[in-house]
């Protein structure tokens, strides 16, 4: 049996928010950031899940404010219209500072063609008042499916 252990995807430092420099030691992106995969499945008899992970640093949000947008977007191809794509939500979740600068996104595949070129999408919560927006750090996004059923690597493939 494989080990369930989850495959490191990226590691890095950027920092989110509308503070430039509030972390030295990271390169500063503004109030999103994209991070680009692509997800093969290596057993076509296994399920046709993954689950993401997220992992951040200093996250620190207000009460009565939702938090941080967190979402998967498949880029998926246009029936009929070649070379075009749509981008098609997978999963979505707000991370607060209750979720301890870690975040799991559950990524259902079923029917979608494969490789799947997706996409990590990081949003600074935008509804507290400019200049009091968060400032923290993405520093890692991994891959947990069992037996690796699906393996991910960063950017798109062929």
């Amino acid at each position: 049996m494989l080990s369930n252990k989850p495959e490191l995807i990226w590691q890095g430092r950027v920092q989110l928010g509308d503070e430039p420099g509030v972390y030295g030691d990271a390169s500063y992106s503004g109030l999103t950031v994209d991070l680009p995969l692509t997800l093969e499945k290596t057993d076509p008899a296994g399920p046709d899940t993954t689950t993401l992970r997220l992992r951040t640093k200093g996250v620190e949000t207000y009460a009565g404010y939702p938090g941080h947008l967190i979402t998967v977007v498949l880029y998926a191809p246009l029936p009929g219209q070649p070379y075009h794509f749509q981008e098609v939500v997978l999963a979505s979740t707000r991370m607060t500072s209750a979720d301890h600068d870690r975040v799991d996104l559950a990524v259902n595949l079923a029917g979608q063609l494969l490789p799947a070129r997706v996409s990590v999408r990081v949003h600074v919560d935008t509804e507290v008042p400019p200049g009091l927006y968060d400032d923290f750090v993405v520093r890692k996004l991994l891959n947990r499916s069992p037996n690796y059923v699906f393996v991910a690597s960063l950017g798109f493939h062929a």
